[in-house]
């Protein structure tokens, strides 16, 4: 039998998931115990967070960058201003935005 578990932080919010299919397997400290289908909700909204899509996001212009560089290219002043907005997000200082910012549609712009 599957066991599901969360963890949540001081206001309630789901900051680990996990699952285990041996159900004799201690529950990690700061875990609880949930339900399948109370899992699921919580993995669909915690694996697609604005956070979450920020980081995502801050992955590929990093491979984009490197790329950018090797051939010796540069980032213009709308994507550095791209990258920072995702930063902010990523990193928990831009508490406001509701959406990850448009990426420019060249990395010279």
């Amino acid at each position: 039998m599957t066991v599901y578990a969360l963890e949540k932080n001081a206001s309630g919010a789901v900051i680990g998931l996990a699952s285990w299919s041996d159900d004799k397997t201690a529950l990690p400290s700061g875990f609880v115990s949930c339900t399948a289908d109370e899992y699921a909700a919580a993995k669909s909204t915690f694996m697609n967070s604005l956070k979450d899509q920020a980081i995502g996001a801050l992955a590929a212009a990093q491979a984009e960058a490197a790329l950018i560089v090797a051939m010796g290219g540069a980032f213009g002043p709308q994507m550095r201003a791209y990258v920072s907005a995702l930063q902010g997000i990523a990193d928990g200082t831009d508490t406001a935005s509701r959406a990850l910012p448009v990426k420019p549609g060249s990395v010279s712009a």
